[in-house]
């Protein structure tokens, strides 16, 4: 019986880690990452009026903006740990690195912030350092 249940939940385990959906639990791993670093700033934005002490506390515990940043949190936690049953560290954590790529971009064009030319050759580098490494990875995993 035991033996059918194991079989049963690696079976289920397979499919849940086929390419589709973790490609998927990426895409939503970094939307999330991005929405929460947008939300934190928003927050961060609202609370900078009130000075650091227990009415920033306060403020902070009934922000709608820290609440969903949290949530978010915990959810990129669960992303997280799907991603990892079916991909190596080594492969995975440098890929979320892409999200150094995207937050500047999103408060640029979300937020209004200066995005200066410095950023776009810091992206190019962080995007360079993520390919090369996914290059390395899949060669290791060939192996």
């Amino acid at each position: 019986m035991m033996i059918y249940r194991a079989d049963r939940i690696a079976k289920r385990d397979m499919d849940a880690s086929s390419p589709k959906r973790l490609h998927a639990a990426w895409a939503l791993l970094l939307a999330l990452d991005v929405a929460i670093q947008v939300t934190m700033k928003l927050a961060g934005d609202q609370l900078h009026v009130i000075p650091f002490g227990f009415e920033w506390v306060q403020a902070a515990f009934w922000s709608g903006m820290v609440w969903i940043s949290l949530i978010g949190y915990a959810a990129t936690f669960f992303l997280w740990l799907t991603i990892l049953r079916s991909s190596p560290l080594s492969a995975a954590f440098p890929a979320t690195a892409l999200v150094y790529v995207l937050v500047p971009l999103c408060g640029w064009v979300l937020l209004g912030e200066d995005f200066k030319p410095r950023q776009t050759v810091g992206i190019a580098l962080i995007l360079g350092g993520v390919l090369l490494q996914r290059g390395i990875a899949t060669e290791h995993q060939e192996k």
